[in-house]
């Protein structure tokens, strides 16, 4: 996808590209540290490099969080939960809860929030939200879709993986991602109807292709932006309408 280089002063090099299936401008920060905006195509590139300045702060913060992978306190994780981190003097080691919509981490002061042991008691709590949240919004959502296009499949399993958003088997059985929840809908609704594709054709043939782009004509497009995703504990990506 063609895209150009800008600089700005207190981000650095940004890419900016144009796609004809964006409604509006995106900002991403990747897992290679590279910042990303995407436009609409009659957007104009200046557009882009403001949309990126005015967000200099997010940039800021989500590029030291990837660089030292380090959840913060009010972290949004998935589509519902928020982290919370929270001393006591009470607890010797840190312990993590999941009520609601909140996962809260309580440490003891000498560790700190930046402690790699209670980094993982909090990382493995959200995971645990994820997967709750996994399995109640993306069944539900497969369900839907498959009832609006009239396509059927066995079962859904959810996983915890490291590459793949998802996959069908010949079985028709689907699994999906925990870190799928992480993503903007438009994607998760991409995921989900690519794999319910292939319970009509199985390889990324033409036939494939056909019954995926007659669902969602702008697939293809939706394909190429999810690029700049990774399945970790990222933050929404900001994002402005250009209405």
């Amino acid at each position: 996808m063609p895209y150009k280089e800008f600089r700005v002063d207190g981000i650095g090099s940004i890419k900016v590209y144009r796609r004809k299936g964006n409604r509006s401008m995106r900002l991403t920060v990747a897992s290679d540290g590279s910042v990303r905006v995407s436009l609409p195509m009659w957007a104009p590139y200046q557009a882009g490099i403001a949309f990126a300045a005015s967000r200099r702060g997010w940039i800021t913060a989500q590029s030291q969080r990837i660089a030292g992978g380090t959840l913060v306190h009010g972290q949004q994780i998935g589509k519902a939960h928020h982290l919370h981190f929270q001393p006591s003097t009470v607890v010797m080691e840190a312990k993590a809860s999941v009520r609601g919509t909140t996962i809260t981490t309580t440490y003891h002061p000498r560790q700190g929030v930046n402690d790699p042991g209670v980094q993982a008691v909090a990382r493995a709590a959200c995971i645990r939200a994820l997967r709750t949240q996994a399995g109640e919004l993306l069944g539900r959502r497969l369900q839907q879709l498959a009832a609006l296009y009239d396509v059927s499949y066995t079962d859904l399993s959810i996983k915890r993986m490291k590459t793949r958003w998802g996959s069908c088997d010949q079985r028709q059985h689907i699994v999906l991602n925990l870190f799928l929840v992480q993503l903007p809908w438009e994607y998760i609704d991409y995921v989900l109807l690519h794999e319910l594709a292939h319970t009509r054709a199985l390889n990324h043939g033409p036939a494939f292709w056909n019954v995926l782009e007659g669902w969602l004509p702008n697939a293809r497009q939706l394909r190429t932006a999810m690029r700049a995703y990774q399945p970790t504990l990222l933050v929404a990506e900001p994002h402005a309408s250009m209405a």
